[in-house]
C-alpha cells in the first residue's frame, strides 16, 4: 500500500492555494506582486512590539513560560474585551477565546460544527483558505452573490442536505472589497435565525476603512437588536497589529465555543503564551488607535495610487469600483478585453513581472469569469504604479 493511498480523498485531491503558490514567484528578481494581501513591512510596528516585548520579558516569572489554558492568557482576554466594546459588541473575559489567527478559528469550525455533506453557504468570490477549511470537512458549498440574498430560500431547499451554517466576511471582503450593507446584515441574520443556521462571520478588515466605517458587524447587530440568532464572530490582529504574532479571537455561543475549545484542545492545546504576552502589553499601551488611523491613511493614499494608475493605463481593458477600505481591488474586464481572462497568470506573470490573481483562485465552484484581485497593501507607491505599467503593457501584447 502507498502513503498516498493513506490519505483521505478530500486531502490526497487537494489543490494547493494559488495565493501561496505565488509567493514563489513574488520572491524573484525584479517582481511586483499585487497578488498577496500582505501588510506593507514599513507599516509593521517595529519598535511598539521590541517596547512590549522588553518590558514583558523583564518581568517574566516560570509561570508564563509555562503551558497555559487552551481559552488564552487571562490578561489578553480582558484586554481584548474593551477593545471589542469600541466595536459595539458587549463580552466579557469568559467569552473570549484567543485562536491562532482567525484562519484557525475558521478551520476548528469547520471542524465542529460541519459533517460530510452539510451544507455551508458564502459568497461565489470568497477567502481561498476558508474554502479549503471547510472542503476538508466535506461541506458542500453553496455560492450566494455579495448580498447573501436567498439564504432563506437555500435553506428550505438544500436537496435534502443540512444547510448548517453561512461564511462570510461582511466589511471589506477579501477579494472583492464587497461591504455588505446594513439592510443586507439585518436580513440575513433574520434569515439564519428562522432557518437555525449558524452564521460564520469573519472581521479581519472591518477596521481599515477610509472615509468612514462599515456598519456594525452581525454579532453586534445580533447582540443590540436581541434578533437571537445563532453567530460566532471571528477577528484577527494580524492586518492592525502584525502576522506575525498569529493571534485572534473567536467569540461564540456557549456551546459552540465549548465545542471549540475542545477542538483547539487537541490541534494545539493553546497558541504561543509569549506571543499573547506580547501582544497583551501592546494594546495596553494605548497606541492602537494612532496606528490604526496611520494604516488607513497610507492604505487609502495606496488605494488611490493604484486605482489612478489603472484608470490612466489600463482603462480600456480593465473596470472597477474604488474600494472603501481593506486591501484589494476587484477590477473586471471590459467587454473588448473579456477574452483576457483567459490568460496564465502564473506564465504572464514570470513574463511581465507582475502578479495578480484571477477570479478562479476565489471561487467557490471553482470556475472563473472576468475580474482579477489585485492587492495595494504591500508594495510602495512607486511600485503600484510600476506594477500597473507591467500589468498594462502586458495585457496589451497579450
Amino acid at each position: 500500500m502507498s502513503a498516498e493511498s493513506l490519505l483521505r480523498p478530500l486531502i490526497r485531491d487537494a489543490q494547493e492555494s494559488p495565493i501561496r503558490a505565488m509567493l514563489a514567484l513574488a520572491a524573484e528578481p525584479d517582481t511586483i506582486s499585487l497578488a498577496g494581501g500582505h501588510p506593507d513591512p514599513a507599516l509593521l510596528p517595529r519598535d511598539w512590539l521590541c517596547e512590549a516585548a522588553q518590558s514583558v520579558l523583564s518581568r517574566i516569572d516560570a509561570r508564563a513560560l509555562q503551558y497555559g489554558g487552551t481559552e488564552g492568557v487571562p490578561a489578553l482576554r480582558e484586554t481584548i474585551c474593551p477593545l471589542l466594546a469600541t466595536r459595539s459588541i458587549a463580552v466579557s473575559p469568559a467569552e473570549v477565546l484567543v485562536t491562532t489567527g482567525s484562519q484557525q478559528g475558521i478551520s476548528l469550525l469547520a471542524r465542529v460544527l460541519i459533517e460530510p455533506g452539510d451544507g455551508v453557504a458564502l459568497a461565489h468570490y470568497n477567502y481561498p483558505a476558508a474554502l479549503q477549511a471547510f472542503r476538508f470537512a466535506g461541506a458542500q458549498l453553496h455560492a450566494l452573490n455579495d448580498d447573501l440574498e436567498g439564504l432563506g430560500e437555500l435553506a428550505r431547499s438544500a436537496a435534502g442536505k443540512r444547510l448548517k451554517a453561512v461564511y462570510l466576511v461582511p466589511s471589506f471582503a477579501n477579494p472583492t472589497a464587497h461591504v455588505l450593507s446594513l439592510s443586507a446584515r439585518l436580513r440575513l441574520l433574520d434569515e439564519a435565525r428562522r432557518a437555525g443556521i449558524c452564521v460564520i462571520e469573519d472581521d479581519p478588515y472591518g477596521e481599515l476603512w477610509f472615509e468612514q466605517p462599515p456598519p456594525l458587524s452581525l454579532y453586534a447587530l445580533n447582540q443590540t437588536n436581541s434578533i437571537g440568532a445563532h453567530v460566532v464572530y471571528l477577528t484577527s490582529f494580524s492586518k492592525t497589529v502584525m502576522p506575525a504574532l498569529r493571534l485572534g479571537a473567536l467569540l461564540a455561543p456557549p456551546v459552540i465555543r465549548r465545542g471549540v475549545t475542545l477542538a483547539k484542545q487537541a490541534c494545539d492545546v493553546h497558541s504561543g503564551s509569549l506571543e499573547q504576552l506580547f501582544l497583551n502589553r501592546m494594546l495596553q499601551s494605548e497606541r492602537l488607535d494612532e496606528h490604526l488611523k496611520r494604516l488607513r491613511a497610507a492604505y487609502k493614499l495606496k488605494a488611490d495610487t493604484l486605482t489612478q494608475a489603472l484608470a490612466s493605463m489600463a482603462g480600456p481593458v480593465l473596470e472597477f469600483s474604488p474600494p472603501a477600505g481593506g486591501m484589494f481591488v476587484w477590477a473586471q474586464f471590459t467587454a473588448a478585453a473579456r477574452h483576457l481572462a483567459r490568460i496564465d497568470w502564473f506564465a504572464f506573470g514570470r513574463r511581465h513581472r507582475v502578479l495578480a490573481l484571477p477570479d478562479k483562485a476565489f471561487a467557490a465552484a471553482g470556475v472563473g469569469g472576468s475580474h482579477i484581485r489585485l492587492s495595494f497593501a504591500n508594495p510602495p507607491l512607486a511600485a503600484l504604479r510600476e506594477g500597473v505599467r507591467r500589468l498594462a503593457v502586458g495585457l496589451e501584447n497579450a
